[in-house]
């Protein structure tokens, strides 16, 4: 739970002008990321938010619609990132690329509720995952397929199916933070420390972008 959230102690639920939304969505994020969609009612998220229920019912309408909102907010950060690398004319593919990698599994690790909470709708057939691959997989899926066939009709990389990379990158380079007792068990590398999060990143960038570039002259 964020310091916002957490910090407040017992006491009266917060109103709408004390309400910090940032914590908010965060704080719904880390929950969703615990105990799931249907694990979570509106009324226990209130309760652990120290919000009234009548607030976050007026503000969201309803539960699916906090997911999206908390959801949402979390991917704007990377959706932008992501999206300035692959529109980024005057970069180069091959760099735009592994750059692209290298931003995603940094959010990863400064986000991995987002990769959990995805594990779980990516099981199942729900609305929440459309609405996912809809609003931010789909349009930055345009942008690496372009940069991609780019790649590969200049003889550049091996050609490579976006789903490939697209699991290589988000459950295989972002495994360590969707898992971190398994990670912390192997001695990978903590999401707290940046350092050791930025070189995973680029070797994970490294391994895809030499494996695709691999006995191509």
């Amino acid at each position: 739970m964020t310091p916002e959230v957490a910090g407040r102690g017992r006491g009266r639920p917060r109103s709408g002008a004390e309400l910090d939304s940032v914590a908010l969505l965060q704080g719904a994020l880390e929950a969703f990321a615990t105990h799931g969609f249907e694990g979570m009612s509106l009324r226990e998220l209130a309760r652990r938010l120290q919000v009234s229920h009548a607030l976050l019912t007026a503000r969201f309408g309803s539960k699916e619609e906090l997911w999206r909102a908390a959801v949402e907010h979390a991917l704007a950060q990377i959706e932008q990132g992501l999206a300035d690398v692959g529109g980024d004319d005057g970069l180069d593919d091959l760099a735009a690329l592994r750059e692209g990698i290298v931003r995603f599994l940094v959010f990863a690790a400064e986000h991995p509720e987002v990769g959990r909470i995805l594990q779980h709708e990516g099981a199942i057939d729900s609305p929440r995952i459309h609405f996912v691959f809809e609003r931010f997989v789909a349009p930055l899926r345009a942008l690496a397929e372009a940069r991609l066939d780019a790649l590969t009709a200049a003889g550049r990389i091996r050609p490579i199916a976006f789903p490939t990379l697209h699991f290589l990158i988000t459950h295989g380079g972002g495994a360590p933070f969707t898992s971190p007792v398994e990670a912390a068990l192997l001695g990978a590398a903590s999401p707290g420390n940046r350092a050791a999060v930025r070189l995973h990143a680029e070797q994970v960038a490294d391994l895809i972008v030499g494996g695709l570039t691999s006995g191509i002259a």
